[in-house]
């Protein structure tokens, strides 16, 4: 079984570019996480992951992209070359023009949220995603639960991700060595030790 806690995955980066790293820490650290096959235990997060395959036949059926699935390993996730902590375990798999593949990634969410704050909040996955796979753009499948459905291709922004990596390389280097990280108090606060 895939173990998460020795990793940072895409889910893993929207926590860290949020700051939420001490919460990060404690979970990947908690004597029941080497065994956990979910990111969360969330309901939000159960429910997403319950409908990833609805999600996927009406990602194709209202695109005509297929949605490969059945092929992927869940315990063995694609990794960064040259860095083997930095994971992604995809919701699925398209093909590109080139025969290259191009992540997609599934949500199953409220009908409240607004999607241009949706985005907001999963770029970094998104990112993280594009750049494990070496990919120049992913496809992001959003259900609003009862109301309507949406996917977007969103593009690989190097800017963005080179300054989410440095992130996500502290956080491993504090991850590795034992060293939890303080809280984040939000923008005006900063961190707390």
């Amino acid at each position: 079984m895939y173990d998460r806690s020795k990793t940072v995955g895409a889910s893993d980066a929207v926590m860290i570019k949020s700051g939420e790293w001490a919460q990060l820490y404690d979970r990947k650290t908690s004597a029941d996480a080497a065994s956990s096959s979910e990111p969360n235990d969330r309901l939000e997060g159960e429910i997403g992951h319950a409908l990833e395959p609805l999600n996927r036949l009406v990602f194709t059926r209202t695109s005509g992209i297929d949605v490969l699935h059945d092929d992927l390993d869940e315990d063995k996730p694609f990794t960064l070359n040259g860095y083997d902590w930095c994971t992604y375990l995809p919701d699925g798999l398209c093909k590109n023009n080139d025969h290259s593949h191009i992540p997609f990634e599934a949500k199953a969410v409220n009908m409240m949220w607004n999607p241009v704050n949706l985005l907001n909040k999963y770029m970094p996955q998104l990112q993280h995603a594009m750049r494990v796979m070496q990919a120049p753009y992913c496809y992001f499948s959003v259900i609003y639960l009862n109301t309507r459905y949406e996917y977007t291709q969103v593009h690989y922004d190097p800017p963005y991700d080179d300054a989410l990596f440095e992130k996500e390389q502290l956080f491993y280097f504090m991850l590795e060595r034992g060293i939890r990280p303080p809280e984040y108090q939000g923008k005006r606060a900063g961190w707390t030790a």
